[in-house]
């Protein structure tokens, strides 16, 4: 049963998703601490009521269900990069059908959260009430929204394909041992 891939260009694709994982992890941390639409720089109190302090995301309180969609999504691509670069830090061999599928999926995660974090940014910090911004905004949204379907269809395929790669040898390493019996 053939259990690992033979690729000699394994090593350098490990480099280059590892620097990826690692870019992706560094923007959603930033993305993170230095929200889009910026922080408040100073602490608003009406009435003996604090209204927003110093720091605080000013979106989480314009469009608060866009941030909280928004951060949603960041922190969903922040974790996946960071499984990407646990993956290879445990040692791992990226020739491993198993090891390397699972880089796989944690990095289609990591992108595909991480453009939809990029639309939800936008939409969180896009003024809703400018008529003129409104329509390029949705213009752009619309292009945003397809070229994730675009990507969820070409990623799925290449799952599939994977997927059917990786169980080929033990179907057909079980179908050797029925007939073997």
């Amino acid at each position: 049963m053939a259990k690992e891939i033979d690729d000699p260009m394994a090593e350098r694709k490990a480099d280059a998703l590892l620097i990826a994982a690692s870019v992706i992890a560094a923007m959603n941390y930033q993305a993170g601490i230095s929200p889009p639409g910026g922080a408040y720089q100073d602490t608003r109190v009406v009435n003996g009521t604090i209204e927003y302090q110093a720091g605080q995301s000013i979106a989480a309180y314009v469009s608060p269900y866009e941030y909280r969609r928004f951060s949603i999504a960041n922190t969903i691509s922040f974790s996946f990069s960071m499984t990407t670069m646990f993956l290879f830090l445990s040692g791992l061999s990226l020739k491993r059908r198993i090891f390397s599928f699972l880089l796989t999926a944690s990095m289609f995660a990591t992108i595909t959260a991480t453009t939809w974090s990029y639309k939800l940014a936008m939409e969180a910090t896009t003024p809703a009430h400018d008529d003129q911004l409104k329509i390029g905004w949705d213009n752009i949204s619309r292009l945003v929204t397809g070229a994730l379907y675009m990507w969820f269809v070409v990623a799925g395929i290449t799952i599939v394909i994977f997927t059917v790669k990786l169980l080929k040898p033990l179907v057909t390493a079980c179908r050797q041992e029925t007939h073997k019996t």
